[in-house]
């Protein structure tokens, strides 16, 4: 931040603290004002790294790095996101017709953390240079819905499960023994239980992890910096909580009504929701 120039208050020095706390009060007021919402926000690669110039220029290194770290990893599988709505946009403006990989409108497929990104030949068992390490992480490669939380939101509104069949290449796929994933179908008269089992389908156990892991690291570079340990805490959580929420249901709801497109869209303005959350303690 830069600090009100001593030279420009020569004769009124014994007001330079209130001035300098003046300014900074009122930079702060236009700083939020101009950090909008981004429509960019439905381009999965933007909205993984749109906070890392804030990290750096607070000198946040540790969570900047891992956030272009994860854009990296995932930028094969978000490019093939973003032709995937292409395609169905495109053939809404042509007389040919777009195919699903499954009927999305009745069910959800898993989400996985390495498939389809740099690391996905790494986690096959079949090709990766350590086959041990690979099958652990395959075997752990999975969603919340796998989860402890599973039992309590599926009991809390009676979620009967089903599976149907999907044209989505598993990690352990090969031309000579094809595997691909099943997609659920969540049975329940509460619609939001069944958005709720559908955002957790799509958030994967390892990515929560890493994602509290950089939250993490801010959060100890905060309270160092001499934050107050309960505000930071609650901070962090909130922020933790609001991002991976908004982006499971903003995509959960996208994707069941508009399919890929129905998907980036609303993970973008779920993304933008969390974020506008997070800020509530600011």
């Amino acid at each position: 931040m830069c600090a009100v120039n001593p030279i420009m208050y020569q004769y009124q020095a014994d007001k330079l603290p209130q001035i300098q706390q003046d300014y900074e009060e009122v930079k702060g007021r236009v700083d939020k004002e101009n950090k909008l919402p981004s429509v960019f926000d439905v381009i999965p690669t933007f909205r993984r790294i749109e906070k890392v110039p804030d990290k750096i220029e607070n000198s946040d290194f540790v969570p900047a790095s891992g956030l272009v770290a994860l854009a990296v990893l995932n930028a094969p599988e978000d490019w093939r996101d973003m032709k995937s709505a292409y395609s169905q946009i495109k053939s809404g403006l042509t007389d040919k017709p777009f195919i699903p990989s499954y009927n999305y409108k009745i069910a959800q497929h898993p989400f996985s953390f390495f498939r389809g990104t740099l690391l996905h030949k790494f986690v096959n068992p079949k090709t990766s240079p350590c086959p041990k390490l690979a099958k652990w992480l395959f075997k752990n490669d999975t969603t919340l819905w796998n989860t402890k939380l599973r039992d309590y939101v599926a009991k809390k509104f009676n979620i009967k499960e089903s599976w149907i069949k999907t044209s989505i290449k598993n990690i352990t796929y090969t031309d000579a023994h094809p595997s691909y994933i099943d997609a659920k179908s969540f049975i329940t008269k509460s619609t939001f239980g069944e958005l709720t089992a559908r955002a957790m389908t799509r958030t994967t156990k390892i990515g929560t992890i890493v994602l509290g892991g950089l939250e993490a690291a801010h959060l100890v570079k905060e309270i160092s910096d001499g934050e107050n340990a309960i505000k930071s805490t609650a901070k962090s959580a909130i922020n933790l909580f609001s991002s991976i929420a908004g982006i499971g249901y903003g995509g959960a709801i996208g994707a069941k009504h508009l399919g890929p497109v129905g998907s980036l869209v609303g993970m973008g303005l779920g993304a933008i929701a969390g974020n506008q959350v997070s800020k509530l303690l600011d």
